[in-house]
This record gives C-alpha cells, structure tokens and sequence, in this order.
C-alpha cells in the first residue's frame, strides 16, 4: 500500500508543476486540486489517523475529508463550466461536503451506522447528479463523462472496500481509488484547456 501512496504523491507532484506552469491563472484550481490530493497521500502514508476493521484491514477516513476540500474545487470549476450562478454553485459545493463528510464519519462507524450514512451520503450524490444532469450547456456531456464514469465510481469503491462490506482488501482499493483521482483530477483538467471546456 505504502508503495501505492508513493506512486499517487510523485504523480500529483508532477500534475502540480503542469498546471502551476503550463495553466498561470490567479485562482489555478488545478494545481491546488492537485497538492491537496499530495497532502492526502502523505497524511495517509503517515498512517497516523488511519483505523483498522473488524478483519483486521486499514481504514483510510481521511481520504474523504481531503475529497472534501478538493471536490469542492472541481464542483467549483464544474459550476462555471455548466455556467451555474453563484447559488447553484454554492449549493453543488454544500451537497459534495455532506458527501464526504458523511463519507468519512460513515468510514469510521460499522454496521447500522454505517449503512445509515452511506445512505445520506448516496442522497447528497443523488441529489448534486440531479442538478448537474438537468444542466441546460453545452459542455454537459464533458462533465457527465468524469461525473458518471469517475466519481460515481467512488462509492461503489468504498462499499467494496475495508470501510465498507470488506470484500476487497485496503491495497486493491487504495489502488483504484488512485486510478479514479488520475481520472478525475489529472485527466479532467488536461482535457477541459484541451477543449477549452474549461478556461484556463
């Protein structure tokens, strides 16, 4: 796992540099998306607040709350690319925090409790899908194709995963939920200046 961790903290290091040099912009969501996601690799290398399941598996909550920060900068950027107003973003950036709050808290707790804030986790997604899937732009099937494909993919990580039911272990989900950060935080940038989906 720990090797894991390594490989996402060179990869985003190298994604920063990209964005910070190629993207100059004053408010450069990219790059922070990116040296948040190093934070979160290293706090979870660290292993300080990690906890262990019922069979023995690490638990990495912290994840989530550093998906709390970053997501809100892609559910920034998603808003204007969808050109919401002001509100609509402040309300998909409310609905991805309670995501991942409740995320996290639902990573710590077991059995009822957790099922109990997936659910609330899982209606905060529903209902932050809903806003962006009823989008009258353009650009509404750039974003699908990383919120459909990408962060709709998480959840089902986490349920297989040592936080979730346990039915792969912590180093199989670690692994894959590097893959999904690489598609939604590397790729999604890179191809939004490509397009010019985004502005950068």
């Amino acid at each position: 796992m720990e090797t894991i961790f390594l490989i996402g903290i060179l990869i985003f290091s190298l994604s920063s540099l990209y964005f910070a040099f190629m993207h100059r912009k004053s408010f450069n969501t990219a790059a922070l998306v990116s040296l948040i996601t190093i934070a979160s690799y290293i706090v979870m290398l660290e292993g300080s607040f990690a906890s262990i399941s019922a069979d023995g598996e690490t638990v990495l909550y912290t994840r989530w709350l550093f998906y709390a920060l970053s997501c809100s900068l892609l559910m920034y950027e998603i808003g204007k690319s969808l050109k919401f107003t002001a509100q609509e973003i402040a309300t998909v950036v409310y609905l991805i925090n309670i995501v991942m709050i409740t995320g996290a808290l639902s990573a710590v707790f077991t059995s009822g409790y957790m099922l109990a804030l997936f659910a609330v986790s899982t209606a905060a997604y529903a209902a932050l899908v809903y806003r962006i899937v009823k989008a009258k732009s353009k650009n509404l099937s750039f974003v699908l194709r990383y919120v459909l494909l990408g962060w709709t993919a998480f959840p089902v990580v986490f349920i297989l995963a040592p936080e979730g039911y346990g039915l792969v272990s912590a180093t199989v989900s670690v692994g894959a939920y590097l893959v999904l950060d690489i598609f939604t935080k590397i790729v999604f940038y890179i191809d939004g200046y490509s397009t010019k989906t985004l502005k950068s």
